[in-house]
């Protein structure tokens, strides 16, 4: 399913990309860096106070771009979460409830 989610984000963002191409205006327009990390929290980064745990390239997009001290996501797990992200809409109208792993055999 995780490859599944790749295909579906690479279809979504290649239409995308032959429009900027084309446009030579959008070259002045930013480029945005969306990084969606599962099971981080917030003080999980050392630009975020983490004592042992070492981000340096983490921290310095941080620093040199936008970090977001607050936010919220619809769902505490993985794939609801995502659905939410790439949808723009609540999980549920898509009956994305919990996450997509199988359990292992026994």
């Amino acid at each position: 399913m995780k490859h599944a989610i790749t295909l579906l984000a690479a279809l979504l963002l290649a239409p995308l990309a032959a429009l900027q191409a084309a446009d030579p205006a959008a070259a002045s327009k930013p480029n945005i860096v969306f990084i969606f990390a599962d099971d981080w929290g917030w003080g999980d980064l050392s630009c975020h106070g983490h004592s042992w745990l070492k981000t340096p390239n983490l921290d310095r997009l941080a620093s040199e771009g936008i970090d977001f001290q607050q936010f919220n996501v619809l769902n505490p797990v993985c794939s609801p979460s995502r659905t939410a992200v790439m949808t723009g809409s609540y999980p549920a109208r898509f009956s994305v409830h919990q996450h997509f792993a199988a359990p292992a055999p026994a």
